[in-house]
C-alpha cells in the first residue's frame, strides 16, 4: 500500500494513540490525531487527508458528522467509530464513502474496515452508501 495521509478524530487519546500506531505500521503516513473537531476541521484546511478515522461519539457529534460529509465530500473514505449502533439514523445527511464500526473493535476488525475503504482509493473512487455497518466479531 502506497502511504496513505490519515486523519484520527479520537478523544480518548489510549484508542487515538493504538488507532494511530496500527496504521504507521501499516505504512500510513502522516497519520494525523486530533481529540476535538476543531483541530480536526483546522487539520482539513491544511491538507485534506486521505482516508478519515472519526468517532462520532464525543460530546460534539454534529461536528463529527460534519467533518464525515465534509471528507466523504472530497472523496475521501471515513471509517466512523461509534460506541451506540442506534446511531446510523442520525448518518444520511453524509454522503457515499462511509462506513461504522462498533466500539470495542478488535485491531483485525479494525484493519478490515480500514483496509476495505483505502482499497477503494486505489481502485478509482469511493462506492456505497454511508452507514455499512461492521459489527465485532465476538
Amino acid at each position: 500500500m502506497s502511504s496513505l495521509r490519515v486523519l484520527i478524530l479520537e478523544n480518548q487519546s489510549v484508542v487515538a494513540l493504538d488507532l494511530a500506531s496500527i496504521l504507521e505500521a501499516r505504512g500510513c503516513d502522516p497519520v494525523i490525531v486530533c481529540e476535538t473537531a476543531e483541530l480536526a476541521e483546522r487539520s482539513i484546511d491544511i491538507a485534506v487527508p486521505d482516508a478519515g478515522v472519526l468517532d462520532i461519539g464525543l460530546a460534539e457529534r454534529d461536528a463529527s458528522l460534519a467533518i464525515a460529509t465534509r471528507l466523504a465530500g472530497n472523496a475521501c473514505p471515513v471509517l466512523l467509530l461509534a460506541d451506540d449502533m442506534a446511531l446510523p439514523e442520525h448518518l444520511s445527511g453524509a454522503q457515499g464513502g462511509c462506513h461504522l464500526i462498533e466500539k470495542p473493535f478488535s485491531d483485525t476488525c479494525f484493519l478490515s474496515a480500514f483496509d476495505m475503504l483505502t482499497g477503494k482509493i486505489s481502485q478509482g473512487g469511493v462506492e456505497g452508501p454511508c452507514g455499512d455497518v461492521m459489527r465485532p466479531q465476538s
